[in-house]
């Protein structure tokens, strides 16, 4: 029997792997964030994407964090397209933007999110966006299947045009990136919050679930003619107008903005066509450094071209995509100084086809890798370089405050937009003299800041070059409290 463990112990090691798999191959993290407000106590399971669309094998399990966040391991060897399961339990809540308080998560409740190329260092979001994009996909799918046959590759491709499908709806780029950093991704887990608060107190919902019912049947078949959706249209208007009320600023017009975009929506794309973008052209970069070690990569590109049209860009860092955009710049930011990175870009259309890759272009951050001299001429992103010229100072900075738990609040912060003598680029934010984050446009919301707190925000602009403006004048914002207005014969000063 001693002889017989000792044989079988090698094995009894190599299948455990440590908490690992993969062949042998040790482990990487999936993290990323489950929002509802923040999601508290869940399971998370993460599985490989059947070609169908439905869960496979399982790769890992963990639970969500008090803050939402969650991390799991999984085996190192895994590529390609993975969905993300946040689960309700026991003891699993999520915070209420509407309410400000804590609701049961059942084990009714489940959120999704479908990924077509798994990064560890790219974060996931779980949310009702995501869920009703995984809901979306295998209708894609039977599309699909009607014209090619279903590959990984159509599989990555449906993926892609499920989570732009409901992007798209709600006027979020990229549904899988943090909440926290879109004003248009707060804004709709606000307005769905609302809905469910909305039905439940109408007897017609009783639970998130049953709420998001009503999105995913409208999501189904995006035609303002069909029953379903005109029901979500009723149901998401009611909530919507409540929500910017509640939330002048920032938040209000987000929501006014997508009110818009689900009354009047984009037509559905066609998921037959199989018909892909042309191969991005022109990509070219600019370093800018933010400390002795670190860097920001601005890129840009020359517009690919559709049968149809081109609904997006992914972008692509020593061949791990790092995020996706609508416009033809991508800010990849912080990055290592003195490091030389690989960045491609690739385009996709509605139907989710994607383009060849772009010529790949390397960079070497905080240098001028990407010039030459001809003829005594520097070329055009040396010559950007040696602009010297700052932007003008931001003007107009102003706050609007949201309670997020009894003891978090969120700032969203929107200003006027700079002038440079070539153009500005972007936007640095400080929080208390630390840079809390970088923008492309002219608002910017600090996730989570300690509520009934005084804080200091200024706001510098940058171009290409990497000039820096002059801060922005210092605004002080007490997280949660009107500390930007007051109130004269019931109206609310601006």
């Amino acid at each position: 029997m001693a002889a017989l463990l000792l044989l079988c112990l090698p094995l009894l090691l190599i299948g455990c792997g440590g908490g690992g798999g993969g062949g042998g191959g040790g482990t990487r993290i999936i993290s990323g964030v489950a929002m509802k407000g923040p999601i508290v106590g869940a399971l998370v399971s993460v599985n490989r994407l059947q070609l169908n669309g439905s869960r496979g094998a399982l790769l890992g399990t963990g639970a969500t964090g008090n803050d939402g966040s969650y991390a799991v391991r999984i085996p190192a060897s895994v590529t390609g397209p993975v969905v993300v399961t946040v689960t309700g339990r026991a003891g699993a809540t999520y915070l209420s933007e509407s309410t400000g308080l804590a609701v049961p998560f059942t084990a009714t409740d489940s959120f999704s999110a479908v990924v077509d190329n798994f990064n560890p260092d790219v974060p996931v979001a779980v949310t009702p966006l995501t869920e009703a994009a995984f809901q979306k996909l295998p209708l894609i799918l039977e599309q699909k299947a009607a014209v090619t046959t279903v590959t990984t590759a159509v599989l990555q491709s449906a993926i892609v045009a499920a989570n732009a499908q409901v992007g798209a709806l709600f006027n979020v780029t990229d549904i899988l990136a943090p909440p926290a950093q879109s004003t248009a991704y707060l804004a709709a887990l606000m307005v769905i919050d609302q809905m469910i608060v909305d039905s439940k107190a109408g007897g017609t919902v009783t639970d998130t679930t049953a709420a998001m019912t009503v999105i995913n049947q409208a999501i189904a078949d995006v035609n303002p003619a069909l029953p379903a959706y005109q029901t979500f249209v009723g149901v998401f208007t009611s909530a919507a107008t409540q929500v910017a009320a509640d939330h002048p600023g920032a938040i209000a017009a987000a929501v006014v903005s997508m009110t818009a975009q689900v009354t009047n929506p984009p037509l559905e794309p066609n998921f037959t066509d199989i018909t892909a973008p042309s191969a991005v052209t022109g990509l070219s970069a600019t370093t800018a450094a933010i400390d002795s070690t670190t860097s920001t990569v601005i890129l840009t590109w020359t517009a690919a071209s559709d049968n149809n049209a081109v609904a997006g860009y992914e972008v692509y860092r020593d061949g791990a995509k790092i995020g996706t955009t609508t416009t033809t710049t991508f800010i990849d930011s912080p990055v290592t100084s003195n490091v030389t990175y690989v960045y491609t870009v690739v385009a996709f259309d509605a139907a989710g086809n994607f383009s060849s890759a772009s010529a790949p272009l390397s960079v070497k951050p905080n240098q001028a890798s990407l010039s030459v001299t001809v003829s005594g001429q520097l070329s055009g992103d040396l010559l950007a370089q040696l602009d010297l010229t700052p932007p003008t100072s931001p003007t107009g900075l102003a706050a609007v405050t949201t309670a997020i738990t009894g003891t978090t609040s969120s700032v969203a912060l929107s200003w006027g937009a700079s002038t440079d003598n070539v153009g500005v680029t972007g936007y640095d934010v400080f929080r208390d003299g630390v840079k809390v984050g970088t923008a492309t446009a002219t608002s910017f919301t600090d996730a989570s800041v300690t509520s009934a707190t005084t804080y200091s925000y200024t706001v510098k602009a940058f171009d290409a070059a990497g000039n820096r403006s002059a801060a922005s004048t210092a605004l002080s914002v007490t997280a949660n409290r009107p500390s930007l207005g007051v109130t004269v014969s019931g109206q609310v000063n601006p």
